[in-house]
């Protein structure tokens, strides 16, 4: 593209920008996550292909996959346990490994990584009998099945295991990255969320934490015994919010669930007699030390999975309660779980102030289809701030998007009406018919103005993040300005040479009118690739 000489360009826009190179962002190394297990999972093998081949593209660094118990286990629908070793990976039945062995081998072809997340429905045989069926597959799931189904997982994708009904196919991939069941604190991946119980004052007693807690004993022992001890391990996967009632499916707030998850009172004092005792922790007084070595993966994960979900409002606007983790509030979180550890006096894993975060699942439901969802533009707009938030903050490792592809309404529903869509995402990137959103460009090249108000005379940062371009690689970004005044048109002002692994940029421009700013990338294929426009106001000065 030919450039006029910076002079040049100043005089003809009234918009300057000022040399020099782009100040790195805080954090250089988040990664990016991305989940849709029905594009994934689900399709033909043809589809996937093309699916890991776009969000490659995309430039997304690791896969999150849901390794639903019950779609790999024998009989699932039976309550009687069929007779076969559940540790054992080449005792399951023909075919039920063949989805993750497939996506596995092709997304280590495209240099994909992956993040199993082992998780419910459950077989029924390996689940407590509720008084309701419709909750049968997440009710009081057993550890100990849960146990063996993980080592059967993690001996699969050992990175040495090859399947003896395919030998010529090779050893699988070998997965270092794990995640500890789904939202424990929903009710719709565990239950019951709350049992009655007349010996608490309040009739009701929190049953999840524990039933969580024996999931992860579970789980993680599994891990350590199967070589996979030095993996990356994630416990939480916490949803951000929950409910003021109690009840077997009355989801818990994540604050209750976190303090009760390692035996805590809300003062965060460890829970002693009888209302540690219902609640499965340590009654004595000796409580700190017992339970600590009686959990250790509680303590001694690589870090804690949370999903900060705010789906209609904006990133930086702190929830209501304060028992609600979003995006805005991540630094509430993160004070909860180093006040934990110290009163455990366990040392915080990777040696730092706080307990590393992984930010597992993320999105914006939109409108359409939905009509609660919030716009197209603001989606677009929303991603790319909460991906500012979370990359200037050092104690998050990977922010993720939750869905490439909205789901499917509810069946027999009015599509006109918030009920078709209540219960199903539609914050993919693109739109059910395949359509691109707005933010199918905001996530392959974010752009965020910090201010976008500023007066006469001050400088407009412009952050970015240029997602696809290869890791390691110096790369060149330019800043376009264009003002407000109409017939105005689109040109370079600055051009910032990016060198940090993850191609985060952070610069300033110096603007004299209101406008609009975007980045335009050139990938290694000479395609532009451009960025969603910020617009910017700018203000007469204070005299």
């Amino acid at each position: 593209m030919r450039t006029l000489p910076l002079a040049a360009l100043c005089a003809a826009l009234v918009l300057c920008a000022t040399a020099g190179a782009g100040t790195a962002s805080a954090a250089l190394s988040q990664e990016s996550t991305f989940q849709d297990d029905n594009r994934l999972i689900y399709d033909t093998p043809e589809n996937v292909a093309a699916t890991l081949d776009e969000l490659k593209a995309l430039g997304v660094d690791r896969l999150r996959v849901s390794v639903f118990w019950k779609i790999v286990a024998p009989d699932a629908q039976s309550r009687t346990k069929p007779a076969f070793d559940a540790g054992d990976p080449t005792a399951y039945p023909p075919g039920s490994w063949d989805r993750y062995d497939s996506l596995l081998r092709q997304a280590a072809a495209r240099g994909l990584a992956i993040n199993l997340n082992l998780t419910s429905p459950a077989p029924l045989w390996a689940t407590g009998t509720p008084e309701r069926e419709d909750i049968a597959e997440t009710f009081e799931p057993s550890a100990r099945e849960f146990g063996l189904f993980t080592q059967a997982v993690a001996e699969r994708y050992n990175g040495s295991f090859t399947d003896p009904r395919r030998p010529d196919d090779g050893p699988l991939p070998r997965v270092d990255y794990w995640t500890i069941w789904n939202e424990p604190n929903q009710a719709g991946w565990l239950t019951p969320q709350w049992t009655a119980d007349s010996r608490d004052p309040s009739g009701q007693v929190e049953t999840a934490p524990r039933l969580y807690r024996d999931l992860v004993d579970a789980s993680f022992s599994a891990l350590e015994t199967t070589g996979h001890g030095s993996d990356t391990i994630l416990v939480g996967e916490t949803a951000p919010k929950g409910l003021n009632i109690t009840g077997t499916t009355r989801s818990m707030k994540p604050g209750r669930f976190i303090r009760q998850l390692y035996c805590l009172d809300d003062a965060l004092v460890p829970l002693q007699g009888t209302a540690a005792e219902i609640r499965g922790c340590p009654p004595g007084a000796d409580a700190r030390e017992a339970f600590a070595a009686a959990h250790p993966g509680l303590f001694r994960a690589t870090g804690y999975a949370h999903h900060p979900y705010e789906l209609t409002f904006s990133p930086t606007r702190r929830p209501t309660d304060r028992e609600f983790f979003t995006i805005a509030n991540l630094s509430s979180l993160k004070r909860l779980l180093a006040t934990i550890y110290r009163t455990y006096a366990q040392p915080i894993p990777g040696g730092g102030r706080n307990v590393p975060l992984y930010l597992t699942e993320f999105g914006y439901q939109t409108r359409p289809p939905d009509p609660t969802g919030v716009t197209l533009a603001t989606q677009a707009r929303f991603l790319n701030l909460a991906e500012f938030v979370t990359a200037r903050d050092p104690d998050v490792r990977t922010h993720a998007q939750f869905l490439l592809v909205d789901d499917k309404p509810l069946p027999g529903v009015p599509e006109n009406t918030a009920a078709a869509w209540g219960s199903t995402f539609q914050t993919g990137l693109l739109s059910l018919s395949g359509k691109r959103k707005p933010a199918y460009a905001a996530y392959k090249l974010p752009i965020v103005l910090p201010k976008e108000t500023i007066r006469r005379g001050q400088q407009l940062r412009v952050w970015g993040l240029v997602r696809p371009a290869p890791a390691g690689r110096p790369v060149r970004v330019a800043v376009e300005l264009r003002s407000a005044r109409r017939g105005s048109k689109w040109r370079r002002a600055k051009t910032v040479t990016v060198t940090n692994q993850r191609h985060y940029l952070d610069t300033r421009v110096s603007v004299r009118t209101s406008g609009s700013a975007r980045l335009v990338w050139v990938d290694g294929s000479r395609k532009r690739v451009i960025s969603r426009s910020a617009t910017f106001t700018v203000t007469k000065k204070r005299r």
